[in-house]
């Protein structure tokens, strides 16, 4: 379970917002870091919602507060661009784009493969045609 600080330390990397010492938080990034769990929860309503949950959730208040119920993978390989994109939405659109439109890429993989709901048996529609069995035209 990853942290709303580790999903704004990888948007302040693709933002080359680190310092020196490879921090993401400084006074440069103050603003960033204040909108940060605003947004992370925006997000994972938004996780949730693509993945069928429609009930309440814990939000994120602080940076050291965990993403409850998002992958690792997603949280860190999805949930920063998505971050980067609002964070830069109105200081930098040409970049927020670039970020936005890599987000919805990996979001849709991500959803694309997953599994589908329940294993239960698919009705043949469409009988006699699945072995070459076709009549004659």
């Amino acid at each position: 379970m990853r942290t709303a600080g580790e999903i704004f330390t990888a948007s302040m990397g693709l933002m080359d917002e680190l310092d020196r010492e490879g921090r993401a938080e400084s006074r440069d990034t103050g603003e960033y870091a204040v909108r940060t769990p605003g947004i992370v929860n925006m997000m994972v309503a938004e996780f949730r919602i693509l993945d069928g949950e429609h009930g309440s959730f814990t939000g994120v208040e602080t940076m050291d507060d965990p993403v409850l119920r998002i992958p690792d993978a997603y949280a860190l390989g999805v949930m920063e661009y998505g971050l980067a994109a609002n964070l830069l939405a109105d200081e930098n659109p040409a970049l927020a784009g670039f970020f936005q439109q890599r987000y919805e890429e990996l979001r849709n993989i991500f959803f694309s493969r997953r599994r589908a709901g329940g294993d239960e048996k698919i009705e043949d529609l469409y009988g006699g045609i699945e072995y070459g069995q076709f009549g004659r035209w």
